[in-house]
């Protein structure tokens, strides 16, 4: 069983580190490539990943809004 574990803890290592890797070639790709945007605000370098997590951060918030609003207690069907 600890093999097991062991072997997850790696896997699961080499992914972060995969995907950390991955993120910083984006990052290094976003300063080399040029993108063509749409409108001038997406020209601005990291504009993708500031609006995705600004969009991330409002989805977020508009949840816990609704949940306060729509969420009944929890015997509200045994009443």
């Amino acid at each position: 069983m600890d093999e097991q574990k062991t072997a997850l803890q790696r896997l699961g290592s080499r992914f972060t580190m995969g995907l950390l890797a991955l993120a910083l070639l984006l990052v290094v790709l976003e300063f080399i490539l040029h993108r063509h945007g749409e409108v001038a605000a997406e020209d601005f370098p990291l504009f993708p990943a500031l609006f995705g997590f600004a969009a991330f951060l409002f989805i977020v918030q508009v949840g816990k809004w609704l949940r306060m609003m729509i969420m009944r207690d929890e015997d509200y069907y045994n009443d």
